[in-house]
């Protein structure tokens, strides 16, 4: 096998790159001899769909096509008098980045590249980590206006209602205090009387509505009476919204109440973690959509067809599902749910835990819609083989959720 070809870049290489065109040539030295400009060879990969990696690729010289899961290509030629340019720098990384002919390139670490930066004459404040690493190609992108956004808090963030948001103030896990739910959940009549009717209390004519709700808490349990609630409250986020968010929230939604049922069952089946809190992690693990649909209607002046929208959901839904949860006080394996559990390699050290089993049952509702066989196999995801899940309980699992997603859409009727 042939060793890649490197060596330290000249500093005039690095001064052809903008953000580094100002450094003081002592500093100049000091980054060159930190990095390394590889040469890589025709049909070379020089870096993989979803990976995870801190750095960011420059082509200095050369062409390379960076290749989209859904078909799309695009080609990039760099020759020697042009500024190096950044490619495919979101992770996880949504192309495969390959050489066309003979390619010269760097990979800078994220963090590195900012501390010599900062030692420019240009302002701190000036510099955004966005504006180091984004390819200009993309500006006009909905990617680009989405992540401009969401770096300059301007991206419009829902409110939870507000059952669950005074809920999510009380809640402390085993240690909260029935009696400040009960407080809470006696101004809010509708859900109280669901979480009476799950109980089997909402017909026991002997008991005051405050005593039914205080015992309806202590028979199901804290955990599952706050994971009604977010469940509830959320139902109630998405029905409440306007006929014109239906379209691209509808099939989010559709989606979202599967992965909420499989996750029920996984949980049942496996004993990993309570079903209710895997209901209600699989029905906001994408919930990001949410933000992202907004964003669309306020910026129609995009004229954005469908493949760019899909392509905007799956690079940033993960990060603003996470920014919105953590807004909603939500705990972090929640949050962890919604940054990973699309990354089907995910491969965690230790044993299966909430975010594993959201991740299969995300894949098991995207099965039966799969035309394009983009999934991968089953033998590509570690998270099937640490919960112990045979394809016998995969079936089963997916049969039975349509029943399990009925009893879920009550709670929203």
């Amino acid at each position: 096998m042939d060793m890649i070809e490197t060596r330290i870049p000249d500093t005039s290489t690095l001064r052809r790159i903008k953000v580094t065109s100002e450094l003081p040539e002592n500093h100049l030295i000091a980054l060159a001899n930190q990095l390394e400009v590889f040469t890589a060879q025709n049909k070379e990969l020089l870096l993989k769909s979803g990976s995870t990696e801190n750095t960011s690729l420059y082509i200095i010289k050369g062409k390379v096509s960076l290749n989209a899961s859904d078909g799309k290509t695009r080609v990039i030629t760099v020759d020697e008098t042009q500024e190096p340019k950044p490619v495919a720098q979101l992770r996880p990384c949504i192309y495969d980045v390959t050489a066309l002919g003979p390619v010269d390139y760097m990979k800078i670490d994220t963090q590195q590249f900012v501390d010599f930066a900062q030692l420019s004459e240009t302002s701190v404040a000036d510099i955004s980590v966005h504006s180091l690493f984004t390819d200009d190609d993309e500006d006009n992108s909905i990617v680009n206006h989405l992540y401009h956004n969401l770096m300059d808090k301007s991206i419009l963030l829902p409110e939870l209602p507000s059952v669950a948001d005074r809920i999510q103030q009380v809640y402390k896990g085993e240690s909260t205090e029935v009696d400040a739910m009960v407080h809470i959940l006696i101004a809010y009549p509708d859900i109280a009387r669901k979480i009476k009717n799950v109980a089997r209390y909402a017909k026991n004519y002997d008991l005051g509505a405050t005593e039914k709700t205080r015992r309806s808490i202590e028979q199901l349990g804290v955990l599952a009476v706050y994971c009604l609630i977010m469940t509830y409250s959320v139902g109630k986020l998405v029905k409440r919204l306007p006929q014109n968010h239906l379209r691209l929230v509808g099939s989010f939604w559709d989606h979202s109440l599967n992965v909420a049922a499989i996750s029920r069952i996984l949980a049942k089946k496996t004993k990993l973690v309570s079903p209710d809190l895997a209901m209600l992690a699989g029905l906001i693990h994408g919930i990001g959509v949410l933000v992202i649909d907004d964003f669309l209607l306020q910026h129609n002046d995009l004229m954005l067809d469908h493949l760019e929208i899909d392509h905007a959901i799956q690079v940033m839904r993960p990060e603003i599902s996470s920014l919105l949860l953590r807004k909603w006080n939500f705990s972090d394996d929640l949050i962890s749910v919604a940054e990973e559990c699309g990354d089907w390699s995910r491969d965690k050290e230790g044993p299966a835990d909430l975010c594993d089993l959201v991740l299969v049952a995300n894949y098991f509702g995207l099965m039966k819609n799969d035309r394009n066989k983009s999934l991968p196999h089953v033998s590509a995801m570690p998270a099937i083989e640490k919960l112990g899940i045979t394809p016998e309980d995969s079936i089963s699992a997916i049969k039975e959720s349509s029943t399990v997603r009925k009893n879920i859409e009550k709670l929203f009727s």
